[in-house]
């Protein structure tokens, strides 16, 4: 319990592993006994435990009816006492009772327990049987109140055997006289990548990237130095992959130059109404976006236009979703980072592939994030989900701009860069990966008809947050904004112009830290059964962090002001890139990591009984 046991698990998700240590502290003699035993057993040779074991458990009643229970198991809680006291607790028995192998081995120590799970580490489960009253091996019955660990019922007669979070818990003398020992390790993961770490993981000879899953997983826990951000995000938005050498790379950005000036080149000689009806559109909002950010106002470096050129180059190439407002939010950060107008735009290419149907008029990916996040709110703060209920008749449209902007607007913009490495290091490693399309190809570009169309009907969704038009939403689009009712914009702007649903994929390890503790409102999300509901959850929970730093002034607002039925979104307006980014990405990792682990773990569970 005091080493950071990772679990290994196939998946098609990028490495989430926990940098925080967790330390026990219900009852030291017990932690002090299980650990003790754990050193010594994995101080011998040639003994590989799993960090998660599953076991299916079935008691045989005197009168000949049986019992199952399935478990999933941390390893650094597994003994042979841990597991009898499982087995005392799980199916309440007061007698003595033998445990046994399928193949009706008897176990009685922790030597028979390890190699009975290193006789099954090729298989998904461990059956066990339970038989009451034997004479000959008596299993003592040793159920402590306090012991260190909790059980974490969930559907179908499986549970979970966790440890206990130690959360507003009283440090006490053991966790005292450890904590130095994990706090240099702690100190560690919390600094970002540095540029010598990164060049340690390249390949010296070549420039090939070593090891993708570790550089996803660095970037998850700490995030990367301002100096190798622009290479960091080709590789996050997989520009640039482990199979490129410094000649390829090199070669990419030839390539991507010319192409993208070839492509360019092609609208800007077009003189055509939808060209320039299309221009001014992005145009009005290119003027405002980031307006108090220096980079944007430089006027040397021409920084709207090259936002303007990307997006009209995105939006002609791409005529679904066609522009959107919101989009320039996106390509902002990016061409601050890349600073590169060809990178920058197969960069932002990129995300849309993760992000387009957010945009999309018919409102089912946002109406998916909202459905996800009241939920979210509902399984972690009931409380605060009732204040919301009474201040905003439950609909969330204070948070439509952060989940549709994955919160770009609710931190200072010297903290998005952070914000948004750590998202996209979370998501799916094959998210950004292009499915048989070439940005950098000339496509025909879209008819004024076409163009007309997509843009209306997507700035009407933006601006009104339905999922229904009519004729008359259609026409009067033109002068909707996203923005229309948001304070700290206008201000701005006057100021200055896991697939979990398959099987483990065996291309990719996920590592998880296997003894963090799960709360029980995990127990309140079903089996994820959409990937895309996976891939959104640390937007979700970054939306989550959010509420709970402001959770006092939530609880405080009155509601019996009637002539506002907005309250929270006029907070949160005056509260725009205030955030505290920060302790808001803490939090998100907390939730997220947990959610994840018990994602897994439930998965693994309900494979055992098909």
């Amino acid at each position: 319990m005091l080493s950071n046991n990772n679990m290994k698990v196939h998946s098609s998700y990028s490495l989430m592993t926990t940098s925080d240590n967790y330390i026990c502290d219900s009852n030291d003699e017990t932690l002090l006994t299980i650990t003790s035993n754990l050193i010594h057993r994995s101080s011998q040779p040639n003994i590989h435990l799993p960090n998660i074991v599953i076991f299916i458990i079935t008691f045989n009643q005197l009168n000949s009816c049986q019992c199952q229970k399935r478990l999933s198991i941390d390893s650094s809680l597994l003994s042979y006492s841990f597991l009898v006291g499982l087995i005392n607790r799980i199916f309440n028995l007061h007698s003595n009772f033998l445990i046994k192998t399928k193949h009706n081995f008897v176990i009685t120590d922790d030597f028979e327990l390890d190699g009975c799970i290193m006789n099954h580490v090729n298989e998904s489960i461990v059956e066990l049987t339970v038989d009451r009253h034997d004479k000959h091996h008596r299993c003592k019955n040793e159920t402590n109140a306090n012991d260190n660990y909790e059980l974490i019922e969930t559907e179908n007669d499986c549970i979970i055997a966790t440890i206990k979070s130690i959360t507003f818990r009283p440090e006490t003398l053991f966790k005292k006289a450890t904590s130095w020992l994990h706090s240099s390790t702690n100190t560690k993961a919390n600094k970002c990548l540095t540029k010598k770490e990164f060049l340690q993981m390249l390949d010296h000879s070549n420039g090939r990237l070593l090891n993708i899953h570790t550089f996803r997983q660095r970037i998850y826990d700490s995030g990367c130095e301002e100096s190798i951000r622009s290479t960091v995000w080709c590789y996050l938005f997989r520009i640039f992959n482990e199979t490129m050498t410094n000649e390829d790379k090199n070669q990419y950005q030839i390539d991507a130059r010319e192409q993208y000036d070839a492509m360019k080149q092609t609208w800007q000689n077009k003189n055509e109404s939808e060209i320039i009806i299309l221009e001014n559109l992005i145009q009005k909002d290119v003027t405002r976006t980031d307006s108090t950010v220096k980079f944007f106002d430089n006027k040397k470096n021409l920084s709207r236009q090259k936002l303007l050129n990307i997006l009209m180059n995105y939006c002609i190439y791409h005529p679904e979703p066609g522009y959107v407002q919101g989009m320039t939010d996106m390509v902002a950060p990016i061409l601050y980072v890349i600073n590169d107008e060809p990178l920058a735009y197969a960069c932002f290419c990129a995300l849309m592939r993760y992000m387009s149907l957010l945009f999309h008029p018919d409102g089912i990916a946002m109406n998916r994030r909202l459905d996800l996040l009241r939920k979210t709110i509902r399984a972690i703060d009931i409380e605060l989900w009732h204040k919301i209920e009474q201040c905003d008749i439950g609909n969330l449209m204070f948070a439509y701009r952060w989940l549709l902007l994955d919160c770009k607007r609710e931190f200072p913009f010297k903290d998005i860069p952070r914000v948004f490495e750590t998202l996209w290091a979370s998501l799916p490693i094959d998210r950004f990966e292009s499915t048989n399309v070439d940005e950098f190809s000339s496509l025909p570009i879209f008819t004024r008809r076409h163009l007309s169309t997509i843009s209306s009907v997507t700035n009407t969704i933006l601006s009104s947050g339905s999922n229904s038009l009519t004729p008359e939403d259609i026409i009067q689009s033109e002068h909707s904004s996203i923005d229309a009712h948001d304070s700290d914009y206008r201000e701005e702007h006057s100021s200055s112009a896991f697939d979990l649903t398959t099987s483990y994929s065996k291309q990719e390890k996920m590592t998880i830290e296997s003894s963090m503790p799960l709360e029980r409102w995990l127990t309140n999300f079903s089996l994820i059964d959409n990937d895309n509901d996976f891939s959104d959850m640390f937007t979700i929970f970054l939306c989550m962090a959010i509420l709970e730093q402001n959770r006092s002034s939530i609880m405080h607002i009155s509601t019996s002001n009637v002539d506002n039925d907005d309250q929270i979104g006029c907070y949160f307006a005056r509260l725009a890139r205030k955030n505290d980014a920060q302790q808001a990405l803490q939090l998100a990792r907390h939730y997220h990591r947990q959610y994840v682990l018990f994602q897994i773990r439930m998965k693994q569970l309900l494979l055992t009984a098909n």
